[in-house]
């Protein structure tokens, strides 16, 4: 007889923190600029982080140094979708958005950080405010994301 373990979201300890960042800019000019203004180095990952079949890219540096782990990930990720044609008429194709983070929708972009130690969070934030094309960036409060599942990677 063969048992299952299944690990719960509810044993796991928020070991990290989440920065909301609202910005245009597309993912590696944002990764681009967070590296300039905050002194990371993020790096574009081998492989995207698939939630539901939707890919979203992610940004990563591993600070050895500091034992410190950075992600830069992406909320939203735009799909087309294909509509059938019926008849004479020819489908449309719709765009579609998805996001990671379903209960904040006006994010763009989260800087995820793991530390042993406690980061600077207010200085970080700060940087990433001084970059011209970021509107602002906060810190999440974990305990109210119902899908903070999603983070865990």
């Amino acid at each position: 007889m063969v048992t299952t373990h299944k690990i719960s979201a509810e044993l796991y300890e928020d070991s990290f923190k989440l920065v909301a960042i609202h910005s245009s800019l597309n993912a590696h000019s944002m990764a681009y600029y967070m590296n300039k203004a905050a002194n990371l180095r993020l790096k574009r990952a081998l492989y995207d982080l698939d939630v539901n079949s939707f890919s979203f890219p992610f940004f990563e540096w591993e600070d050895h140094l500091n034992e410190n782990n950075w992600v830069l990930i992406c909320n939203t990720v735009k799909k087309i979708q294909r509509n059938e044609s019926i008849g004479l008429f020819f489908g449309n194709d719709s765009e579609r958005t998805h996001y990671l983070v379903q209960e904040r929708k006006e994010v763009d972009y989260f800087l995820k950080i793991e530390a042993d130690q406690e980061s600077h969070i207010e200085t970080i934030i700060n940087a990433i405010k001084s970059i011209p094309s970021v509107v602002t960036a906060y810190g999440v409060d974990l305990n109210q994301l119902k899908s903070k599942r999603n983070l865990i990677f």
